[in-house]
């Protein structure tokens, strides 16, 4: 049973705990870890075939948007700051669908524009990413994340 249970651990690592309840803002940090983990498998230097970058998957023109549009500051291809615009990214997405973390993750997936025009190959990714969630919640409900100070 111990074996087991640290499998899970071993599996869903929390990784960039620093970094991630600096920039959670809202964001429950265990569902971050679990988007992380289904975006990159918490490898840096990941590079998806259609050009998304690092931890959280930002395509450079989403990081060129978000510089623009509200200023922000760094590169993509750094941990922390890949966590950053990702973390603005989904609050962002959040916001506009009304606080529906679904659509958020949808839309983190496919783009704002193109949600319906994929919506069951956004459904299979959201629902990985919430039963991910649902796995780290249970694996490290002892932290106390999850409550009202990280959720929207």
């Amino acid at each position: 049973m111990c074996i087991v249970v640290f499998m899970f651990y071993k599996l869903f690592p929390i990784k960039y705990y620093e970094v991630v309840l600096r920039e959670a803002q809202g964001v429950d940090p265990l569902l971050v870890m679990a988007l992380i983990k289904v975006e990159s498998g918490f490898r840096e230097d990941a590079v998806s075939a259609a050009g998304a970058i690092g931890l959280m998957q930002l395509m450079p023109s989403t990081a060129s948007w978000l510089k623009e549009r509200f200023k922000l500051d760094g590169d993509i291809h750094q941990a922390e700051d890949n966590i950053a615009f990702g973390l603005f990214y989904l609050r962002y997405l959040s916001n506009l669908y009304d606080g529906d973390l679904e659509k958020a993750l949808a839309a983190y997936y496919v783009g704002p524009s193109r949600v319906n025009d994929f919506e069951r190959e956004a459904k299979n990714y959201v629902k990985k990413v919430m039963s991910y969630y649902k796995i780290y919640k249970t694996l490290y409900f002892w932290l106390g994340w999850g409550n009202e100070d990280h959720q929207r």
